[in-house]
Parts: C-alpha cells; sequence; structure tokens
C-alpha cells in the first residue's frame, strides 16, 4: 500500500466531515484512511460511523494531546508514506494525491502546495536556515512511515513537534527530498498552531537549543536577526540572556499576566490564549 492519509480529531464535527469528505473522495486508491478521535463529545463519532465503511481504521478515546494522537495514526499505519490531514484541512482537489504520486517519486518526505487562503509553495531545497526560522507544513507533506516511526513527534511539545520532526529527519538525517507543484492542502487557519505565535516560537527556541550545538546557533542568529558583530551591546545583551534560563522565566510571567488580566477582561480572545488542543 502506497499511503496512509491520518486525520486527528477532537470536538470539530463539522471540520471532521469536510476533512472525510475530501479524503474518501480522491480518485487515488492506494491508500488507507485512518481516523484517530480524542473522544469527542460534540457528534463527531456520529460523522465517523455515518463513514464507517470507507475509513480503514478508527478509534476515539482520550489521548495525551495532538502529538499523542498522531503517534497513535503512526503506530498502526501500513502505508508506505503517511499524510495528515486534521479535522478542518482538506485536500484541494480530488485528484490531489494522484497528482503527488503520478511521478513515482521516491524522496523520503515530498512536499506540495498549502493555501491558507494564499499559496504558499515548499522550499525548493532544504537547510539549516530554512528550519531555524520556518518550516515546512505537514498537511502538505507526503513522508516516509519508516522515517516518521524512526523520529515519530515529541509529545512533550504543544505546538511544533513536526517543526521538531523535519529538522531532525532532514537536517540532521539527510533524509531525501522533493518539493512538487501540486495544491495540496486547504489549510485551516483557526488551529493551536496558527493562533499561538507566541508558545510557537517558544517552543521552537527550545527545540533548536535542544538540537542543534550553540556556535551553529550563533551564526544563524546573526543572520536572521540581523546581527553581524558580537561586540555590539545588543548582541552581548542576547548571549547573555541565553546562556541563563530567562526566557523560561519570561514565558510564564507572561502566561501568569495574560491569565490574570482575562479574568478582568472576560474575554474568550485571552483565555483562550493558550489551548492545550489543536482544532
Amino acid at each position: 500500500m502506497k499511503l496512509s492519509v491520518i486525520t486527528i480529531n477532537y470536538n470539530n464535527r463539522d471540520g471532521l466531515r469536510k476533512t472525510i469528505e475530501s479524503v474518501v473522495n480522491q480518485t487515488y486508491k492506494d491508500f488507507e484512511y485512518i481516523v484517530i478521535d480524542g473522544g469527542s463529545t460534540d457528534g463527531s463519532v456520529d460523522v465517523i460511523k455515518e463513514y464507517a465503511g470507507k475509513i480503514d481504521y478508527w478509534v476515539s478515546e482520550p489521548d495525551k494531546g495532538i502529538y499523542n494522537a498522531m503517534n497513535k495514526g503512526i503506530d498502526v499505519a501500513k502505508g508506505e508514506y503517511l499524510n495528515f490531514m486534521n479535522s478542518g484541512d482538506t485536500f484541494c482537489n480530488n485528484d490531489t494525491v494522484e497528482c503527488v504520486f503520478i511521478k513515482n517519486n521516491q524522496s523520503d518526505i515530498i512536499c506540495g502546495n498549502t493555501m491558507m487562503p494564499t499559496k504558499h509553495e515548499p522550499p525548493n531545497e532544504i537547510t539549516f536556515k530554512t528550519m531555524f526560522s520556518g518550516t515546512i507544513c505537514h498537511q502538505s507533506a507526503f513522508i516516509k512511515t519508516s522515517l516518521m516511526r524512526k523520529y515519530r513527534y515529541d509529545e512533550n511539545l504543544k505546538i511544533v513537534a513536526d517543526r521538531k520532526f523535519f529538522i531532525e529527519a532532514l537536517i540532521l538525517g539527510n533524509s531525501s527530498y522533493s518539493a512538487i507543484d501540486v495544491d495540496v492542502v486547504n489549510y485551516d487557519i483557526n488551529g493551536l498552531s496558527s493562533n499561538n505565535r507566541f508558545l510557537s516560537d517558544y517552543e521552537h527556541s527550545k527545540v533548536i537549543e535542544e538540537l542543534i550545538p550553540e556556535r551553529i546557533r550563533l551564526d544563524y542568529a546573526r543572520q536572521t536577526f540581523g546581527v553581524l558583530h558580537k561586540d555590539t551591546d545588543y548582541e552581548k545583551f542576547f548571549f547573555e540572556v541565553g546562556k541563563r534560563n530567562y526566557r523560561n522565566v519570561v514565558y510564564f510571567v507572561s502566561v501568569f499576566l495574560i491569565r490574570i488580566v482575562s479574568i478582568f477582561k472576560k474575554s474568550a480572545s485571552f483565555v483562550n490564549v493558550f489551548p492545550l488542543r489543536l482544532k
């Protein structure tokens, strides 16, 4: 079997229906469909049962978060490649998957275009700078299952475990990569990572610190932030802060202050700044 499409869902019934319909209507047929639901109570399970004849494997049970659910999908997948099409996201066209595999590309990771809603094309080549300052969209990526099982998603992270995976697989593991001009996904911009830039940046900085030696990080920090001379006051301050764990302090103080403000403001936009689930 060529592909396993995995959908992760939690209390997003309407988004789940859209996603399922975009998957089961694909003209390409050499794939299995897996739905991992986190114990939804909004009728999502009824939607899954409605399409049960076209879903190869599904489960609805409490999990430990989005990446725990995604790892569950990886564990049961039988396809050579994996694609994560989470609830609310949809394939751009009914022949999307067919267009991805029509040329029998054998790269470890194949990545197409993301519509969010304007088109975002994947980088033609991957360097560390690509992953230092950004990432590629995992809904637009088709990843060899053996590679996903080697690295898996870090369940200690809330938002950027996919970014960590791509750094480990593409940068540290030197896995092969191909960018293709195929519109793959209509990306749901209402997900956790889209609405929690602060937490995303914080987790990404911790991943970079964990995986990349300091002497390499400093070069890319200078390039990215435009700090070119280490003897400048700004850079001295930046790296002195980096040597200590002040970022942890700043992060948790910021979260605390936002929580306090939300009590007085009674604003959902403040209360939901740091949700723990995706979609």
